[in-house]
């Protein structure tokens, strides 16, 4: 006779049998890839850290396509078009990437092995590690959302995101992205020889400290009578304050009824080091490569309204607003918001 106290206990065995039996196998092939990832790392590190700076290239962008590349392989957003990118890109190397990732990856096809990066959490629950990856979603939902309804996108600092590429071939609509001369000048020939088309595209080099580039956009067939979906990606937490409200005001300043301004933003308490200690670390190794961040709002008691008010001084009103990790009990640390002018 069977023990009906057994049966019930089973299903919930059955997920950790499955789970140790996938460690079990998992450890073989990660301690096979040991040697490569070795290699690997120190390949990456030299293009990321060393040839980044040569180029005078942003090691932060060059640092976005990982994500792109991880999601990609883990099977969490297709991107051929950034693992083509990456095989030719010279800031970063794929064989390093494989190599210290692949064990995973191969875990994770062969028999199901997942870690948090093969992972998606759900809305309201991201946390710190899960951020990189469902930022990029939700800058991707923002595109798909407006691209049948706008006449122009502009995505200023661009870097080596290629969201325009992935989301605008074929689509009646004019894009264009601003970076730094360095940075656009190794992306489109990275492009070049990845044999990627880009043609649609039109890339403004800028250079910010002595250039306007309002001035650059509208020189280069931008129409400030047409709806635009402007895309700032992680690129105000580097700027000093008034740099920030000066660029989103004259964001505000060219748009028209219809226009969107999608914008993300960090804490203060994550920028402070008060909520993560890796995060500090982090930030202090970015900051030695010559790239701190600078810009924050203060989210520890009403994260929308403190949002929504600066957006508010700079001529915009809100009318989306993504908080990450907020259906847990963290301090507030990030958000994604989508604005238009007042």
């Amino acid at each position: 006779m069977t023990d009906k106290n057994t049966n019930k206990q089973l299903p919930g065995v059955l997920p950790i049998v499955v789970r140790l039996l996938q460690i079990i196998l998992y450890i073989p092939i990660q301690i096979i890839f040991i040697p490569f990832a070795v290699i690997g790392l120190i390949a990456g590190i030299y293009r990321e850290m060393v040839i980044s700076k040569r180029l005078g290239v942003s090691y932060s962008a060059g640092q976005a396509l990982q994500y792109r590349w991880i999601m990609h392989y883990f099977e969490t957003r297709p991107d051929p078009l950034s693992v083509a990118f990456i095989k030719h890109f010279p800031c970063e190397s794929h064989f390093g990437l494989w190599a210290t990732m692949g064990a995973l990856i191969i875990s994770q096809r062969l028999f199901g092995f997942t870690t948090r990066l093969g992972k998606l959490v759900e809305p309201g629950e991201e946390t710190l590690d899960s951020t990189a990856g469902i930022r990029v979603l939700i800058f991707d939902r923002i595109m798909e959302k407006h691209v049948d309804d706008m006449e122009q996108i502009v995505l200023p600092g661009a870097g080596f995101d290629l969201i325009a590429l992935k989301f605008t071939k074929g689509k009646a609509v004019k894009v264009f992205e601003l970076d730094q001369v360095n940075t656009l000048n190794v992306k489109v020939e990275t492009l070049k020889k990845a044999g990627i088309e880009h043609d649609w595209v039109t890339y403004i080099p800028v250079d910010y400290s002595n250039e306007s580039w309002v001035d650059k956009l509208v020189e280069a067939g931008f129409d400030k009578t047409k709806k635009t979906l402007f895309l700032w990606q992680s690129v105000s937490l580097f700027l000093e304050a008034d740099i920030v409200k000066e660029t989103l005001g004259e964001m505000a300043a060219l748009c028209v009824d219809g226009s969107v301004i999608a914008q993300d933003f960090y804490s203060t308490a994550f920028m402070s080091g008060e909520i993560s200690k890796i995060a500090a670390r982090n930030m202090s190794m970015i900051e030695k490569m010559g790239e701190p961040w600078k810009f924050t709002i203060d989210m520890s008691h009403d994260p929308e309204a403190a949002v929504g008010s600066f957006l508010k001084e700079c001529g915009l009103k809100m009318t989306d607003f993504i908080q990450f990790g907020e259906k847990l009990d963290i301090e507030p640390f990030y958000c994604i918001v989508e604005a238009e002018k007042l």
